[in-house]
């Protein structure tokens, strides 16, 4: 059994956008998973639909076989406890501590009035520091995030999205906002989790060069269409300028 399946998935906008069309795509426990197209190609659309950040306008979302495509409430909250998520934009506290924000990953186990007046229980906090840990931060925990760069922050966000101990990772153009150095930094430290914690990753990327590098499988969108599913070396040159367009030139991150 697939961990996700998407059948005949669409998502149309209220602008009349048609931003996935018809796509059939399956993800197995274990896969560290890119997806590629230009700007606009339905990337994005595409986890915040596996997430149900957004409603498909039709088409089927089934994880390990259950659909939840429509589900509401409780059950809503219970699945999207098993899907993390990190941004291209960090989505920090920025005034606050790095064991504070990554301590916000679990405010959806607290009761209430905890969550609310941010009062963390000592396990919690060890658990926080664990997952510093395995970013490389744990001697950050007191630092202000607006401190750091961005490839700190984008792994503090990584710790943070571990606190809610997700069964899957979406990672929407992770990298896209820092220099090639810092990019590679924090791909090692989702491929890290892909391979010595077993997390299936599903990740939103632009430069062919980080997506042989890292990625597992690799599918590619275009105006919503899935058009190309295989291994990263499976893309030639002429899958390339299919994907990309004719006067696309490929740029490699050292």
């Amino acid at each position: 059994m697939a961990l996700i399946e998407l059948r005949k998935l669409n998502k149309i906008y209220p602008n009349g956008v048609h931003a996935l069309v018809d796509v059939d795509l399956t993800v197995q426990e274990g896969e560290f998973l890119v997806v590629i197209g230009l700007s606009g190609s339905g990337k994005s659309t595409l986890l915040r639909c596996i997430n149900r950040l957004i409603e498909p306008t039709s088409g089927q979302i089934l994880y390990r076989g259950q659909d939840v495509t429509h589900i509401q409430g409780k059950d809503l909250r219970q699945y999207r406890k098993k899907i993390g998520m990190i941004f291209q934009q960090f989505n920090l506290i920025k005034r606050r501590t790095v064991l504070l924000n990554v301590l916000t990953g679990a405010l959806g186990s607290l009761p209430v009035l905890p969550s609310i007046l941010e009062r963390f229980p000592d396990n919690l906090r060890q658990e926080a520091m664990e997952k510093l840990r395995i970013v490389g931060l744990e001697d950050k925990w007191n630092v202000r995030v607006d401190a750091l760069s961005g490839g700190q922050q984008q792994r503090v966000a990584i710790a943070r999205s571990l606190m809610q101990h997700p069964e899957v990772l979406l990672a929407d153009e992770p990298v896209a906002s820092l220099d090639p150095a810092t990019s590679h930094s924090v791909m090692k430290y989702l491929k890290q989790l892909n391979t010595d914690y077993g997390m299936t990753i599903i990740c939103n990327l632009h430069f062919l060069s980080l997506v042989r590098t890292y990625g597992t499988r690799v599918v590619a969108l275009k105006q919503g269409k899935l058009i190309f599913q295989g291994k990263p070396e499976e893309i030639t040159q002429e899958w390339f300028k299919e994907i990309y367009g004719e006067e696309a030139e490929e740029v490699e991150i050292a």
